[in-house]
């Protein structure tokens, strides 16, 4: 090996050894949660143009922008999300929990005051109407999407027991060994639809402690949609 040979390798090596910066660490949160960043960004700008054009309306149009927004994107990156990678990220990549209880508490309000205030005031447009529908459709379908990959995070995430690092688990999905990023969708949809699982098993405690919440919160906001739609249907006949 030539002496250049050499430091080059070493240089490499030193290089590969240096801790994170601040900087690069928050390059890389921001990679990895880019989705919500950008929704956040985009559901602002929505809401300052709405203010300024539609000031009646602009938390329903910032709402619907976010939701919009990270729906969208997820949707693109759905099908990357493979077990291989769930793997290699499932210690990182997850969104913070504080991030999703935020998000179902922001799409729960907006969507019960923005549709009763629509249902509920006289001489509402057909665009008002629509726009309110709109938040309460994508802010359900955000929530349960928020959740599906907080539960492949969690099931994928690594620990150690007995000195061997594996999964945590959790979930006992038929027929399949390594679950995928749809998978987890359909178990989250599932939940948000009728409250309850299917054909999937929840085999922890610690899974079983999210579920239970995310049952709970699909239970009410449902409820809140059946009302909505009496509220709705008693309107349209008066």
């Amino acid at each position: 090996m030539t002496v250049s040979a050499a430091v080059s390798k070493s240089d490499a090596a030193s290089r590969k050894a240096q801790p994170m910066t601040p900087a690069s660490s928050n390059s890389n949160t921001y990679r990895r949660h880019q989705p919500f960043f950008i929704a956040v960004l985009v559901g602002a700008s929505g809401l300052g143009i709405a203010l300024a054009l539609a000031p009646s309306v602009a938390i329903e149009i910032a709402a619907v922008s976010f939701f919009l927004t990270y729906l969208t994107l997820v949707a693109f990156r759905l099908s990357k999300l493979t077990a291989q990678h769930l793997k290699a990220h499932a210690d990182s990549d997850d969104l913070p929990a504080i991030a999703i209880i935020a998000v179902t508490l922001l799409a729960v309000t907006v969507a019960v005051v923005s549709l009763f205030q629509a249902l509920n005031h006289t001489g509402e447009t057909v665009w008002t109407l629509v726009i309110a529908f709109a938040s309460v459709i994508f802010g359900w379908l955000t929530i349960h999407t928020m959740t599906a990959l907080h539960y492949a995070h969690l099931y994928w995430r690594p620990h150690t027991v007995d000195g061997k690092r594996q999964h945590r688990g959790g979930m006992d999905f038929p027929a399949t060994k390594e679950p995928c990023g749809y998978d987890f969708l359909y178990f989250a949809v599932v939940i948000g639809m009728t409250a309850q699982t299917s054909d999937v098993g929840v085999t922890t405690t610690a899974m079983r402690k999210v579920t239970l919440l995310h049952s709970i919160v699909s239970f009410f906001f449902n409820t809140v949609l059946v009302a909505a739609a009496v509220n709705a249907a008693v309107s349209l006949a008066g």
